[in-house]
């Protein structure tokens, strides 16, 4: 977290942009945080916030719909998070649309299963666009509200020592998760 604080510190809101385009809620969240302590205009973090999730989401969706039988595409498809995707797009495909975004896992497989259903562009693109707008008002917002107490409180329950162990950590479990899931047999 410590590295996309910095990068944000350092870009500003280009940073928020970016990082709501590449991983989403973090980044958002800490320029909430650097809004509410005067680092950053928080209209400006929650534009940069909307258009970073907006933008990053219509390119998923328009590399699903080009790249259909693209190699990357065919990855995604064999995602866990895919075959939810698909299910619910089916039963309900606007109200998928405007929720995939708040639920984890969903980032790329929902654009990509959205675009490979029967939903047309301008739909998903307004749905994206209102959608977005909320995500980034709310994301913003929960950080201007609550990142400064977070960040503090951590300052004061850790010192560097304590959050470098929880980071190496969570990097091991992470690593032992990731090698456990290529080691399983592929379901067909």
């Amino acid at each position: 977290m410590s590295s996309v604080n910095q990068w944000i510190e350092q870009y500003g809101v280009l940073g928020v942009f970016l990082a709501a385009a590449a991983e989403g809620e973090i980044g958002v969240l800490i320029g909430g945080a650097m809004a509410h302590l005067g680092r950053l205009s928080p209209v400006m973090v929650g534009l940069a916030a909307w258009a970073g999730s907006f933008l990053s989401t219509q390119a998923f969706f328009h590399i699903g719909r080009s790249q259909r039988d693209g190699r990357w595409v065919r990855h995604v498809k064999r995602r866990r998070a895919f075959a939810k995707t698909i299910k619910w797009i089916e039963k309900r495909p606007r109200t998928f649309c405007f929720f995939y975004r708040y639920v984890y896992g969903f980032r790329v497989a929902g654009p990509i299963g959205i675009s490979l259903s029967k939903v047309s562009g301008t739909t998903f693109a307004v749905i994206n666009l209102v959608s977005a707008l909320l995500w980034g008002i709310g994301a913003t917002a929960l950080g201007w509200w609550a990142g400064p107490t977070v960040f503090r409180k951590l300052g004061q329950w850790f010192d560097w020592h304590d959050l470098l162990i929880v980071a190496v950590g969570g990097m091991t479990l992470l690593l032992l998760t990731l090698g456990w899931r290529r080691m399983r047999p592929k379901e067909e």
